[in-house]
């Protein structure tokens, strides 16, 4: 992990030195001036990361689910000896803060945990129910920025703690002749990630903006004995903005983000997303960002569709 971290540091060292003097500008970033391109005011995403530094404070809540989910249980012959099928539901809370230093460089941390369970006792007993603590910390570096445009590149690293309930395996423990004392009822674990980031936004006109995030990394996972995989990530989202050509406060955002290899948890989010925003003042931004999510449940391939809604607000000082 150690030789891992270094590679990216020395990565992003290498884009920073690339950017040289060409990002520059001495516009006003306070307020949220910095996310003006091109007379376009760019939005918020959750999943697309944007490449701006100002300094910032953000607040979300949220909620997801996953119907008509679906397990198949096998004997030792491969043949199905029964379906459990239910609902899931998850819940997410989270805040972060980003802090600019000088017109190029900003520092950020953000902390969030994520709770997700079965909505009945069929599916608590067929996936069961976990709880999740995340802290993320990151650098940014300004490399470009013209009139319409800007360029960003960061590393960032973050902690995952999770502990999952787990009624199926400590049944099926018992079942197979084992002991209740040594069933395994709760599971804990934790992970690290290091990532290298690029981050883009341009503005076509004043209503219409375009931005893309992409990012390399490894996750670390403690189970008993370090583990690391490879962990990638990819998005675009488009934007329109109503307030400019017609006076009304009112924004739209697309997007859609992959993460690769997508078998994996760790890795394996992907989505589409659609927010609405409300863009009358520029110091703020508040919105409801919905879609669709793609989770890998283990790691057999399997997966969980669901739709997600959450509530994001963002302060510009």
């Amino acid at each position: 992990m150690r030789s891992t971290c270094l590679f990216l540091v020395a990565l992003t060292i290498s884009l920073i030195m690339w950017g040289g003097s060409n990002a520059a500008h001495a516009e006003d970033m306070s307020s949220g001036g910095e996310r003006l391109l091109g007379g376009h005011s760019f939005m918020y995403s959750r999943h697309v990361r944007d490449p701006f530094v100002s300094t910032e404070f953000t607040n979300h809540v949220g909620a997801a689910s996953a119907l008509s989910f679906e397990r198949d249980f096998h004997d030792i012959d491969g043949d199905l000896l029964f379906t459990l099928k239910g609902d899931m539901v998850f819940a997410s809370l989270g805040m972060g803060y980003q802090q600019h230093l000088g017109e190029k460089w900003a520092v950020g941390t953000s902390a969030s945990g994520l709770v997700r369970s079965g909505t009945n006792a069929l599916a608590f007993i067929n996936d069961g129910a976990n709880a999740n603590t995340n802290i993320d910390l990151w650098v940014k570096r300004r490399l470009r920025r013209s009139k319409e445009s800007q360029l960003t590149a960061g590393i960032s690293w973050g902690y995952v703690s999770t502990t999952i309930f787990t009624p199926r395996e400590f049944a099926a423990h018992l079942i197979d002749g084992g002991s209740l004392a040594t069933a395994p009822f709760v599971r804990t674990g934790k992970s690290w990630e290091a990532q290298a980031d690029l981050m883009w936004a341009y503005a076509f006109n004043p209503t219409f903006g375009l931005r893309a995030h992409g990012a390399a990394g490894v996750v670390e996972q403690d189970g008993g004995g370090s583990v690391l995989l490879g962990n990638h990530r990819i998005g675009l989202l488009g934007e329109v903005d109503f307030k400019q050509k017609y006076d009304v406060p009112f924004g739209l955002t697309l997007g859609h983000f992959v993460g690769f290899p997508s078998d994996r948890i760790e890795s394996g989010l992907s989505g589409t997303e659609l927010g609405f925003w409300y863009t009358g003042r520029q110091e703020f931004i508040i919105g409801l960002e919905t879609g669709w999510l793609r989770i890998p449940s283990d790691d057999t391939g399997e997966t969980i569709n669901g739709t997600f809604g959450v509530i994001d607000i963002k302060y510009y000082f």
